[in-house]
């Protein structure tokens, strides 16, 4: 017999942010980048007291784990109540030596840890630990199998860098719910490694699921163990067993307790089901605790069911008639919680449990009354501290509507899934990252990590960063570290992730910049060798100029110089070589420092630059001789670079002449328009005397920015008075070089509070760009900066501080509203002077408002209703609501075009189109011209294509638009205009289908014999056309011209056109795993006008990582399926991987009876806009 010890357990610290797992209790979010497993603690709750009589299968296992040769897998099968859970659990606690157990329990019994998604869950977290890694970030389910995978192995290495053997263990693959159930469903046992040793249990029954490989280890009959019932597991079943009938039998507040924990999949308190019965809490406690102890087991506060078995039987004896009525009781209970906004202090079942319930029941309509509850999702916030919780459940309820398109309600209830999570997606994409920051400097680390995992792609690791370098400042670099560590783990899955492509052409943004971001905080960390291997995954020259400067200042600060130089030597530009070798002269490497100053250079700028700043480096040092030396080298450098100084070399040369001293040679290179140069290399080195010279004549193009940094450095040399005379005007727009708030500072300096106050409003402006608008806060940060009027504001408020003005401070809340950037920073004064709960207070109303859709937001939304309430007979409704929008600002013009034109408002139409930025004219006038032509307007149509500013192509198009309308005589004369052949083909085969739409077979066989003379490439209007006519034209593919189409790059859309529907499939498929997005469309597109429909349907099966357009394609098909539940399915998962605004015509073509819901969402932003 043996007694339960083995490993410490590792727990997991819980903060602000809770996530569930799936047992239904709140457990806090994988803070460390080290992950912490809470999951051993879980086990060491499964196992038992005691192992009696199993001392031969513990030597067995233990051996499987220690050889070296053998099966991959052992699987123990038996019966339920055989003892598998216990022996398993019990290893898992008991390990050999030298072993590391990652174990996964199935169980239903703990909510929804029993199917892939939890396995994925606890498995990573628990291989993050072994690995010495961050928590797995940004799983979807395109990146989660390659994501476990990779760690499988990650973990394996890091075990045996230890000398530690790693070990999977899964129990109970049998009851796996994914085998079963769920359209996309997935077995766990198909996501079992190759190449690690496994072990598993299952009952004997149960095949393996169809998705497991023939060729996966887990088919090896040698697996197979067959585990002998243990007698001390019946005797423990017979006694639950008959503790159960008892309880079934005793009625009253045992029966109770029973009933409820098994209706609710357990997770409830004792203060819960003391709600639920009546009864007194201690009553409840003593129930659960004494009696019937082999029923009930407690996790954290929550009670459940002690055996999957257990669940089972209580199920059975119930009867799902009984089920339903205690379900129903804590549906009235969630439904007094809804009723009352799900307040705070919210019961964690009803939270966390109650979901997962649903699902598992399959109850739709309260799933989507769930995650579509706004309400519900704010208090998810308030817990979670992030929209993920929110999210999961729209998620959930998905799953169970696509498995329930039967009912004729589904897609409405989609819709309003789409719409919840087009707005939490919007909401937590709204919040800025100075908003983060704020949240980290106020001790609310955990919530900012929070808010940073909910962002997408790109922007989590913008947000982790800012997450990180605010610990930095604040004095917590372990914490910023572990959080760094993250920011790495979500990099290598954004690298990884199969849709990468599909991801930046959808505005998730570029790994490699996010990357370029790691790689400068880890330099700031001081974890150079981290920084150096992530900067060598960066691909991109552009993305990795600047974080390679950082890591070799870094090394340089370090005293690592070896390294630095290495590292910023060869290909590097000039100045950095030079900052390497003034941080060797300073570091007293003189000898290095010349080496490498002499160094041969492609450029003699190059080189002079470099030698240039040795100069002054050597002098400062005390080392004149050398220094003159220097100097005469780089005369001769400049003196190759003849008369004519290159353009790249210009000002750093300057810079550098005025810096070794050299005036009047720098006065000689100055040339023509090279005085305002002159004069900023001037002002940078502080040679005030000779840049008076200039003051007067500052003055015309290229003099504004010279004035602009004499002010700030004038005002960083103290005088603040000069420094004014030469700033920009308050009101003018904030540059990165805006000298005020170097004036603030000295000012500051001086003591002049009430002069910096003057100066606040234009400290906290955001920075405008030189090309209109303001830098996106991701631009400024990417090079290591920092809105300097920020800094000093918070100095400024310090100061107060300081001074006893708190008060004062608190005053500045109201200047400062709805500028985040402010608002975090005079929050965070207001935590550093102990006022944490004002200075959250403060972060919690900023993030509320940014919370609010805009305006523009809401038009937008607005708009695109009207095309689809159009196509649904409701034209008067749909004008009315563009009436409301008319005057609004910023309205998108692709979308408005669309609505007016829904309305038959085309004038209105063409305005907008003509006020869009120029590469979206080529899509809109297009549709304009279409617009007048089908109202028969044809000579506003004419006009409009005879515009001098219209694109090129509209010829074309309007001609194809006129042939399409029966239009002839102008569509002929449109195309006579036409001189280049490939445009004269497109026109002449859309002519030739749409003459063969109306009917008019000759003239298309005319057309077509007229391209067949063409020596160019058939497109696929030609083909179609082709093949519509029949075999004698058909006949022209032996001649050449129709094959040469596959060069045009839509051969698999040919191939469809000619009946090899596979095989254009196969075609597609083998171009690249993430074609772009609009060849999907087009392909399925074809697929239909073919009646293909199953094969489409197959195709898009395959292709949900492609997002939006997968969505918009699913669209076509759900318009094309005459099967009304299939195309429920279809729309169902068009708008779950769509953008709702393109799919929502085809959504109520599929459902009008969604256009209730429809109306009442206008309804709504009607009301939202008419405030």
């Amino acid at each position: 017999m043996e007694r339960a010890g083995g490993e410490r357990p590792v727990t997991v610290e819980n903060g602000t942010g809770v996530v569930v797992i799936g047992d239904g209790n709140r457990i806090g979010l994988p803070e460390p980048a080290v992950a912490r497993s809470g999951y051993h603690e879980q086990v060491r709750r499964i196992a038992p007291s005691e192992l009696v009589d199993r001392e031969g299968e513990l030597a067995e296992l233990e051996a499987f784990c220690r050889a070296d040769s053998g099966p991959a897998y052992t699987w123990w099968r038996a019966e339920a109540w055989a003892g598998k859970t216990a022996l398993l659990s019990w290893f898992a606690l008991n390990p050999p030596p030298g072993v590391r157990i990652v174990p996964f329990f199935v169980t239903a019994r703990l909510g929804a840890q029993n199917d892939v998604t939890a396995y994925v869950d606890v498995v990573l977290e628990q291989l993050a630990e072994l690995a010495g890694e961050g928590p797995p970030a940004l799983l979807t389910a395109a990146t989660r199998e390659a994501h476990l995978l990779r760690l499988y192995a990650a973990a394996a290495e890091s075990c045996a860098a230890r000398g530690e053997r790693l070990v999977l263990l899964v129990d109970g693959l049998d009851e796996d719910r994914g085998v079963t159930t769920g359209p996309d469903a997935r077995s766990i046992a198909a996501l079992l490694p190759y190449g690690l040793p496994v072990i598993v249990s299952g009952r004997l029954n149960p095949p393996l699921p169809v998705d497991v490989p023939e060729d996966h280890p887990l088919r090896a009959p040698e697996a197979v163990r067959i585990l002998a019932p243990s007698p001390r597991a019946r005797t423990i079943r017979a006694e639950a067993e008959r503790e159960l009938k008892r309880l079934l039998e005793a009625g009253g507040l045992p029966y109770e307790l029973l009933a409820l924990l098994t209706a609710a999949g357990g997770g409830l308190t004792a203060d819960d089901l003391a709600e639920l019965t009546g009864g007194v809490p201690y009553r409840v406690k003593d129930v659960l605790r004494t009696g019937p102890g082999r029923t009930f087991a407690v996790r954290g506060e929550a009670y459940l069911l002690a055996h999957e078995e257990l669940v089972a039987g209580a199920r059975e004896m119930l009867g799902e008639r009984e089920l339903g009525r205690w379900r129903s009781v804590l549906h009235a209970w969630a439904d007094r919680s809804r009723e009352d906004g799900w307040p705070d202090g919210t019961p964690d079942y009803l939270l966390h449990g109650y979901v997962p319930m649903l699902r598992a029941a399959g109850d739709a309509e309260r799933l989507v009354a769930c995650a579509a509850d706004e309400r519900r999702h704010e208090r998810l916030l308030a817990v979670t501290g992030a929209d993920a919780a929110a999210l999961a459940e729209i998620g959930a309820a998905e799953d169970v509507l696509l498995g329930a398109t039967d009912r004729e309600d589904s897609v409405t209830g989609a819709l309003r899934l789409a719409w919840s999570r087009a707005r939490l997606l919007r909401e937590s994409g709204s919040v800025p990252l100075a908003l983060l920051e704020g949240w980290a400097a106020v001790g609310s680390a955990d919530r900012a990590v929070a808010l940073a995992r909910s962002f997408r792609g790109q922007r989590v690791v913008d947000g982790l960063c800012a997450v990180a370098s605010k610990l930095l400042d604040v004095g917590a670099p372990e914490r910023a570290m572990e959080i760094a560590v993250e920011a790495e783990e979500v990099i290598e899955t954004l690298r990884d992730r199969p849709d990468r492509d599909v991801a930046m052409a959808q505005d998730e943004g570029d790994w490699t910049f996010a990357a370029a971001d790691v790689v400068q905080l880890l330099v700031r960390l001081g974890a150079h060798g981290r920084a150096r291997r992530l900067l060598t995954t960066i691909s991109s020259a552009a993305a990795r100029v600047a974080p390679r400067h950082t890591v070799v200042r870094g090394l340089l600060a370090a005293g690592r110089h070896e390294e630095a130089v290495a590292l910023g030597g060869e290909g590097s530009g000039a100045g950095l070589r030079a900052e390497i070798v003034e941080a060797l002269v300073r570091d007293g490497l003189v000898a290095e420092a010349e080496r490498e100053a002499y160094r041969p250079e492609k450029e003699p700028g190059a080189r002079a630059v470099v030698l240039l700043r040795a100069v002054v480096a050597l002098r400062e040092a005390g080392h004149p001789e050398a220094a003159d030396a220097a100097l005469r080298e780089a005369m001769l450098e400049r003196a190759r670079m003849g008369p004519r100084k290159s353009d790249v070399f210009h000002a750093p040369l300057l810079h550098g002449l005025v810096a070794a001293g050299e005036i009047e040679a720098a006065r000689q290179d100055c040339g023509d328009g090279g005085p305002a140069a002159l004069a900023w290399a001037l002002v940078a080195n502080g040679r005030w005397d000779e840049f008076r010279e200039f003051a007067g004549a500052m003055e015309g193009p290229g003099w504004s920015s010279v004035r602009v940094r004499a002010a700030r450095e004038l005002a960083r040399a103290g005088a603040v008075e000069q420094a004014m005379a030469h700033a920009p005007s308050l009101d003018s727009p904030v540059r990165r070089d805006d000298p005020w708030p170097a004036i603030a500072s000295a000012l500051l300096e001086r003591g002049d509070l009430n002069g910096v106050a003057a100066l606040c409003g234009r400290l906290v402006e955001s920075v405008a760009s030189p090309w209109g608008g303001l830098v996106e806060e991701t631009a400024w940060r990417r090079f290591g900066e920092r809105p300097a009027g920020l800094g000093v504001f918070g100095d400024f408020l310090r100061r107060l501080v300081a001074e006893g003005a708190v008060d004062r401070v608190r005053a500045m809340a109201g200047g400062v509203e709805g500028n985040t950037e402010a608002v975090a920073v005079l929050a965070e004064v207001l935590y550093g002077t102990g006022c944490a709960a004002e200075a959250r207070g403060l972060l919690a109303a900023e993030e509320m408002r940014l919370r609010r859709p805009p305006r523009e937001t809401l038009a937008a939304d607005l708009v695109a209703l009207v095309p689809a309430l159009v196509e649904a007979g409701r034209r008067e409704d749909a004008a009315g609501l563009l009436r409301v929008v008319e005057e609004e600002p910023g309205l998108d013009p692709g979308g408005a075009v669309s609505a007016a034109l829904a309305v038959r408002r085309v004038e209105w139409a063409e305005a907008l189109a003509w006020g869009a930025a120029r590469h979206q004219r080529v899509t809109l006038l297009p549709r304009v011209v279409a617009g007048y032509v089908a109202d028969g307007a044809f000579d506003r149509a004419l006009r409009l294509v005879g515009q001098p500013d219209v694109p090129k192509t509209l010829v074309l198009q309007a001609a194809v638009i006129f042939a399409e309308a029966a239009a002839w005589d102008q569509a002929l004369d449109l195309a006579a205009t036409l001189t280049e052949v490939p445009e004269v083909m497109e026109t002449l085969a859309r002519m030739a289908s749409a003459c063969l739409r109306q009917g008019r077979r000759e003239e298309a066989r005319r057309i077509l014999d007229d391209l067949g003379e063409q020596r160019a490439p058939w497109g696929l209007e030609a083909v179609r056309a082709a093949y519509a006519l029949g075999e004698g034209v058909r006949g022209m593919l032996a001649a050449g011209p129709l094959l040469r189409a596959r060069r045009t790059g839509v051969t698999d859309l040919v191939m469809v056109v000619m009946g090899s529907h596979d095989e254009a499939i196969d075609f597609f498929r083998a171009q690249s795993p993430n074609p772009p997005g609009h060849q999907l469309v087009r392909l399925v597109n074809e697929l239909l006008l073919a009646h293909r429909h199953e094969r489409a349907a197959a195709l898009l099966d395959g292709m949900h990582h492609m997002g939006q357009s997968c969505g918009e394609a699913y669209a076509l098909l759900a318009r094309a399926e005459p099967d009304p539940v299939p195309a429920r399915r279809w729309a169902v998962l068009a708008l779950r991987l769509g953008d709702w605004r393109t799919v929502l015509p085809a959504v109520l073509a599929v459902d009008p009876g969604s256009l209730p819901l429809v109306l009442a969402e206008a309804d709504r932003l009607r009301r939202a806009l008419e405030v």
